[in-house]
């Protein structure tokens, strides 16, 4: 339900897109990397990035020394489209959460403390 809510706030892009666009933007990396770190199989993240390279939102720069290698990487469009995104998902969050102040203080605390431990769980892993 709270994805729904938070797809809802965004005209122009999926959640899924969201997610790879932000994986993207955190670090150019290679399509299985980011597979990976967006939690999707190979074959989904490959159509969902045919759509996000057709909208002018990433581009496939390839890999110096890597005659197979390429890197993907979040354009000037795609950047402005994320922040978008954010801004919107930012506001629908501030009016659900508006009428209960510690149901917001809850959730942001949460929420800090899911970023830290997954944050920790991914340096485990290196």
């Amino acid at each position: 339900m709270a994805s729904r809510v938070l797809e809802r706030s965004l005209n122009d892009m999926t959640l899924p897109q969201f997610r790879v666009l932000s994986v993207i933007a955190s670090s150019s990396e290679r399509a299985n990397r980011i597979a990976e770190k967006a939690a999707m199989s190979r074959p989904s993240l490959t159509g969902l990035l045919d759509g996000l390279e057709a909208r002018g939102w990433v581009q496939r720069v390839d890999v110096e020394g890597d005659r197979r290698g390429v890197s993907l990487e979040v354009t000037r469009a795609g950047a402005d489209a994320l922040k978008q995104a954010e801004r919107a998902m930012t506001a629908e969050l501030e009016l659900v959460l508006r009428s209960s102040p510690d149901d917001r203080t809850a959730v942001v605390t949460g929420l800090t403390a899911l970023g830290r431990a997954i944050g920790e769980h991914h340096r485990a892993r290196r």
